[in-house]
């Protein structure tokens, strides 16, 4: 398909499309696409846009029917950037209890505690003086 046809494409079916992409490659579909062409970049990097994909693969992993309400709302909702305390790096945090790379049905994790509350990973929270051990948990 040649850019031409793309860009007489209704805005609304070219985000469709884009967000079945990204629900199927999960967030590295983010940095491809916004490097495709302008067209990608402006529907990908939308807030909206990032918002309705978290959700949409969030809905894909939990059951929030098997929960009450009270716990729908305290843990449905959009994950935020954030600085590592340790190496400054921006990193999508999530709010707990759901951990993951976006793509749909797949999660890493269900935990009950966050185990690097400000850290990227183990690897800084360690450097930045804490200890670890996974029994902890």
């Amino acid at each position: 398909m040649e850019l031409g046809y793309i860009c007489k494409m209704p805005p609304e079916i070219l985000r469709l499309i884009l967000m079945d992409v990204v629900k199927e490659d999960g967030d590295a579909a983010f940095s491809r696409l916004s490097l495709t062409c302008w067209l990608f970049h402006d529907v990908v990097c939308k807030a909206s846009f990032r918002k309705e994909a978290h959700f949409a693969w969030l809905d894909s992993v939990v059951n929030w029917s098997a929960y009450s309400s009270d716990y729908k709302e305290m843990y449905r909702r959009p994950y935020t950037l954030t600085n590592c305390l340790w190496c400054g790096d921006l990193f999508k945090d999530f709010p707990r209890p759901a951990i993951g790379d976006g793509r749909k049905g797949i999660l890493r994790g269900f935990y009950s505690v966050k185990e690097f509350e400000g850290y990227c990973s183990a690897d800084c929270f360690m450097c930045d003086g804490n200890r670890y051990s996974p029994k902890d948990i």
